[in-house]
């Protein structure tokens, strides 16, 4: 029975060689869609568990109360709060205090690498699930003066040389033992470090500042597993204000370290999502342009329905059971989807490297693993079932009587399934077009909005090693060569989240609820304004000649002026803290600068303060406007061979800012790709469906258009007549996805504070191409079916 079932199984397939292609194409590209989709899926889920105690690891988190109505959290904690909690909180049972990554040079010999390195407490190595291929994790930071390699960076630096024991240059500056190398850790991890260094010799040289308020670092710990996370919470919650006393904001909490990732959205100090959003989009996305193939198996299945329908009816009469036919039908289609299945895991194999370029991920389909062969028939029998189920019953259902009288006709109620069908298809693949083209629209408002200040040839590069202490002599000489227009150095550059903020400021007329009003800080040498363009408004510049501005003067920008609520800012004055305090401030405006982009593009901009600092501290950062009459690579050689004077075992790491500027697009530029990928891969699958239900409709009205033609009809009659109903279809399915699509990407904007109006231009174009499509695919067949010679269509009547 089953050699039968196969054998018309087959036949079938030869015998309708473009309705088997559809079908299998229809099929395998919709299940490679949705591999590659799922694989991107599974390795999002997949970050940080390859940690043994990932289930008792947490971060600890901080909720800011800026104003009554505005709440930010940060993972970013005060020194001192690690051993509070090492000694005060029984339940946590270790503690590790880390640094944030940075790019640091390491160097042996004649060869300096630019590479990730994060600070650490030794604690880390127990809470985290670390191998060491090298060395002992337990003895590595026993010497303060040790660095851990990862294999790749002790590959990258030693080559085949045996690393331990090795001296690697740090910062240009200090010399530190290679102690240990790590195995090199999954990339879905939270970390990206390729070196680690004790917390202890970042504090013999002065790298660390150990206050409750400095916010310079990020906490994790390994809870006790039969404590009570709620209960922990409760006990840790006002820490800050304990020991502050005064001036104190910030409630803080324990939170998972497997949501990090995924759940690392909050507003207002509650988790709303983050990540968790695309993986949740783009199942939806991978589940529909599957059932869209799918679709397309049920339509063309039982839109032939009348070939099959003589040859049920005979089976029937011999004696077969319904049972039987649905299980025929349904092999049918699992024969089809698992042909389509070995067309998928090629086009997969293909579009791996595209999509993984992508997405910037290393995804792979591990096909000697039996996990994946076990998921593969899971997807064939899933698809082969859904695909299958409708035409099975369908046509196992036909009166036999019926069939074989002759007097069987399918009526106009027949086609109802399948234009419910092809209206769904064709809405969700609307609403991605929609969503696309609004993507596309966001970045580039954004994109164009006013950036405040002149990207054109303005470059930068961190200074490490002796260039930090001899800046100004540095800057000096790359003037002197005539490759710069203007010199200056900076904490942070514009364009960067990279500087640093605070709170706790008083000024006349501040406001009660203005206590927690956070400021940017941005620190800055002589010449700031003329290397960026930024534009002065009022007031003056820093100069030399006001020898007082060294030491506390400050220019704001408009949104500070407009938080501060003065009239005319010039010569006023902002403190911070008590004036018998050592770390009291005390700051006088002498200009105020136009708003210019700081942070996120897609945020307005923060109020900020901007210091001089002629003392060097962390003017880490030199930025550069190049002449624009002359080669950029020759005015870089330059300021590279200078640079190197100063900055021995140190690489030239140098950026632009313009380039960086893009970057900070990537996350949705990354989202629209996605959108506009899959949903072009949803209407090429729905078109397949489209031509094969054209190709049967010409097929099946070929007489009546032969009558047509013969009483005078033209070829455009004829094409008016066979396209009209596809786009009435399209025209419902435009009615649907447009408000759907409406309201989820106005969720989507919601989450940005400068962001466009949707405008109906979007729908219009949305609408357009998706009738183009549908016009180009079905006309083929209908101009093919009216240049017919009526002759042949007519002759057997």
């Amino acid at each position: 029975m089953l050699q039968n079932y196969l054998k018309i199984a087959l036949r079938n397939l030869i015998k309708n060689p473009v309705y088997s292609f559809i079908n299998i194409m229809g099929l395998a590209v919709g299940m490679a869609a949705s591999i590659m989709i799922m694989l991107w899926v599974l390795d999002e889920f997949s970050y940080d568990t390859f940690h043994q105690k990932k289930d008792q690891v947490y971060r600890v988190m901080r909720n800011f109360k800026e104003s009554e109505t505005k709440t930010w959290t940060s993972s970013s904690q005060g020194g001192l709060l690690g051993d509070y909690l090492r000694k005060n909180i029984p339940e946590i049972k270790r503690v590790t205090l880390t640094d944030w990554e940075n790019p640091i040079a390491l160097a042996y010999q004649d060869k300096a690498l630019k590479k990730t390195v994060m600070g650490v407490e030794p604690d880390f190595l127990d809470i985290f699930s670390f191998e060491a291929v090298k060395g002992s994790l337990k003895t590595a930071f026993k010497d303060p003066k040790s660095i851990i390699l990862t294999e790749s960076t002790a590959k990258a630096l030693f080559g085949d040389e045996e690393p331990i024991n090795k001296i690697v240059r740090y910062y240009g500056k200090y010399d530190l033992k290679v102690s240990a190398v790590l195995k090199d850790y999954p990339k879905h991890s939270r970390f990206a470090f390729e070196a680690l260094v004790p917390m202890k010799f970042l504090d013999s040289i002065g790298w660390t500042f150990y206050g409750w308020s400095s916010n310079n670092y990020q906490i994790y710990v390994e809870l006790d597993p039969k404590a009570n996370l709620a209960a922990v919470n409760a006990k840790i919650k006002n820490i800050y204000t304990a020991q502050e006393k005064k001036d104190s904001n910030g409630d803080i909490f324990l939170y998972p370290l497997t949501k990090s990732r995924l759940y690392g959205r909050f507003e207002n100090g509650v988790p709303v999502g983050g990540r968790i959003e695309n993986v949740q989009l783009f199942s939806i996305i991978a589940s529909f342009v599957l059932l869209i193939a799918c679709i397309n198996f049920m339509n063309l299945s039982t839109a032939r329905s009348e070939k099959r329908a003589r040859e049920v009816g005979i089976r029937k009469t011999s004696g077969a059971m319904r049972s039987g036919l649905i299980s025929q039908f349904l092999g049918e289609s699992l024969i089809l989807a698992f042909l389509g299945l070995l067309v998928a895991i090629g086009l997969v194999e293909l579009s791996l490297p595209w999509f993984n370029n992508l997405v910037e991920k290393q995804l792979n389909l591990e096909l000697a693993q039996p996990i994946y062969w076990a998921a593969a028939l899971g997807i064939v029998i899933i698809t082969g079932v859904l695909a299958g189920s409708y035409p099975a019953f369908y046509l196992s259902a036909f009166n036999p009587v019926t069939v074989l009288k002759g007097t069987m006709r399918v009526g106009r109620s027949a086609s109802i399934p399948r234009k419910v069908l092809v209206v769904l298809q064709f809405s969700f693949s609307i609403a991605l077009i929609i969503s696309t083209l609004l993507v596309y629209q966001q970045v580039q408002f954004a994109k164009n909005q006013p950036l405040g200040y002149n990207q054109e040839n303005l470059m930068y590069f961190s200074m490490e090693g002796d260039a930090a202490n001899h800046w100004q002599t540095l800057r000096n000489e790359i003037m002197a060569t005539g490759v710069a227009e203007n010199v200056y150095c900076t904490s942070s550059v514009p364009g960067s989240s990279g500087g640093s903020n605070g709170w706790g400021f008083n000024w006349r007329g501040r406001r009660p609820e203005q206590a927690n009003q956070v400021f940017e800080f941005m620190r800055v040498s002589y010449d700031f304004l003329k290397t960026t363009g930024v534009q002065l408004v009022a007031g003056r510049d820093f100069s030399p000649a006001f020898p007082g501005d060294t030491s506390r003067a400050v220019i704001i920008n408009e949104s500070a002026v407009k938080t501060l609520g003065f009239k005319n800012p010039i010569g006023e004055t902002i403190t911070r803290g008590d004036a018998d305090n050592p770390y009291y401030e005390r700051y006088t405006v002498v200009g105020v600068v136009k708003n210019f982009s700081y942070g996120s593009p897609y945020e307005v901009t923060d109020p900020m303060f901007i210091n001089l600092t002629v003392q060097g501290g962390n003017m880490s950062t030199m930025v550069v406007r190049l002449k624009g009459n002359q080669a950029a690579s020759a005015s870089l050689e330059k300021i590279q061979h200078i640079y190197q004077k100063y900055g021995r075992d140190v690489p030239f790491d140098h950026h632009f800012m313009d380039t960086d500027f893009e970057r900070r697009f990537q996350a949705e530029q990354q989202l629209g790709a996605l959108a506009f990928t899959f949903g072009g891969l949803a209407i090429f699958i729905s078109c397949l469906g489209l031509f094969g239900l054209a190709s049967f409709m010409a097929e099946q009205r070929r007489k009546e258009i032969g009558v047509r033609k013969v009483l005078g009809a033209t070829v455009t009659n004829l094409w008016g007549l066979l396209s009209k109903d596809f786009v009435v279809l399209v025209v419902i399915s435009f009615l649907i996805a447009s408000p759907l699509a409406y309201y989820y990407m106005n969720q989507w904007l919601q989450k940005y504070t400068i962001r466009i109006e949707i405008g109906w231009v979007v729908f219009a174009a949305a609408g357009t191409i998706a009738l183009g499509v549908t016009l180009i695919t079905v006309s083929y067949q209908a101009i093919r079916a009216a240049q017919a010679d009526p002759v042949r269509s007519l002759k057997s009547e």
